[in-house]
């Protein structure tokens, strides 16, 4: 009874962390998702473009998930809008005087 009244005021208390089961993902997942290589992941969360959490415990390599929120997020500061369909405008070209004017 006592572990399950400090695990909900956990859940009340971390809101700002929203993590459920099956919302993380491995950068290996992130990256089938975003159509890239699971280094290119990885090299976005070391330049902090992407938020990802480190689970690894002293592992010479760290074990990133990342949250579903994180992925939205950063396609959303990423996201690109339509560009404008610019018009051709054509020059008008200057009317050319008869180069032969005498085989009229």
């Amino acid at each position: 009874m006592q572990l399950e009244n400090t695990q909900s005021e956990f859940n009340r208390s971390d809101e700002g962390h929203n993590i459920r089961q099956g919302q993380l993902l491995t950068p290996n997942e992130a990256a089938i998702k975003l159509k890239v290589t699971p280094e290119q992941i990885r090299s976005l969360i070391r330049k902090g473009q992407l938020s990802a959490v480190n689970i690894g415990a002293g592992t010479k390599r760290p074990l990133y998930r990342i949250t579903q929120t994180a992925l939205d997020n950063f396609l959303n500061q990423r996201w690109q809008p339509k560009p404008k369909n610019k018009h051709k405008k054509f020059k008008r070209l200057l009317p050319v005087s008869d180069f032969f004017p005498h085989l009229k």
